[in-house]
């Protein structure tokens, strides 16, 4: 398939409001709303910022703004940009419950529509594995960047526990993959990878001093998390942020 057809399937995907509730239900309400998970999570992103000195921020295929959240709360001016209107619908009104002044603009992350050198950090949380082109999406947020700036990128490591990974994937309720949605993903270039495999990339793109943020408070917090709500859908991976400076 071309990288449009890929596109568009996935937005018709993504765009579904079952797709968005079971997303805000299952992070934002969930992982996230759990405190000790989410000062944990907070505690590793404030990590990764310290690394540069931030004021304007970007967070590319935001969903219902998740990570857009964390930099708005560190008081930086945050855009969150996704290609899906229904997800940037939850992610206006998530925000404005939390009082969070933050900017959601419809649009490809892949060619994200703003000049060179405009922010201080831009992140991703789990958003290049489902990219055509993720190399090239890579190089052209670091372009993005001021010099000195930040890019911040978020994954998760695939279980390897047989039980763990027939978790992973679960669809949200009321709504089946297709087969051509499940086609689609299998042509992705990066459906499956590991953060030394980003690392390499965002060598590729330029980025310097490559740090790793440690993240056994986000571990920790989510075994305490999923004691207390066993079916909770905490993704069953190990997560992971990278943190590179443009030069």
């Amino acid at each position: 398939m071309k990288p449009e057809q890929l596109k568009r399937i996935f937005r018709e995907g993504w765009t579904n409001q079952s797709v968005v509730d079971h997303r805000v239900a299952r992070f934002i309400r969930g992982e996230f709303g759990f405190e000790p998970l989410r000062r944990a999570w907070k505690e590793a992103l404030e990590k990764a910022a310290s690394y540069g000195n931030a004021k304007q921020a970007i967070d590319m295929g935001t969903g219902p703004g998740t990570i857009a959240q964390f930099w708005a709360e560190m008081g930086m001016d945050t855009i969150g940009a996704d290609f899906s209107s229904t997800m940037l619908a939850s992610a206006r009104q998530i925000a404005a419950e939390k009082k969070l002044d933050i900017t959601f603009i419809e649009a490809d992350v892949e060619t994200p529509p703003f000049a060179d050198e405009t922010f201080d950090l831009v992140s991703s949380r789990a958003v290049l594995f489902t990219l055509p082109h993720p190399g090239y999406t890579v190089a052209r947020w670091m372009r993005l960047l001021r010099p000195g700036g930040l890019l911040v990128l978020i994954g998760e490591l695939s279980p390897t526990d047989p039980e763990k990974q027939k978790k992973a994937f679960r669809p949200a309720p009321g709504w089946k993959p297709s087969d051509v949605y499940r086609e689609a993903m299998q042509q992705l270039p990066f459906r499956e990878h590991s953060d030394k495999m980003l690392r390499v990339v965002m060598e590729a793109a330029g980025l310097q001093e490559i740090t790793s943020i440690a993240m056994e408070g986000v571990v920790a917090a989510r075994h305490e998390y999923e004691k207390l709500e066993p079916a909770c859908g905490v993704l069953q991976g190990t997560p992971y942020v990278l943190v590179g400076r443009r030069p």
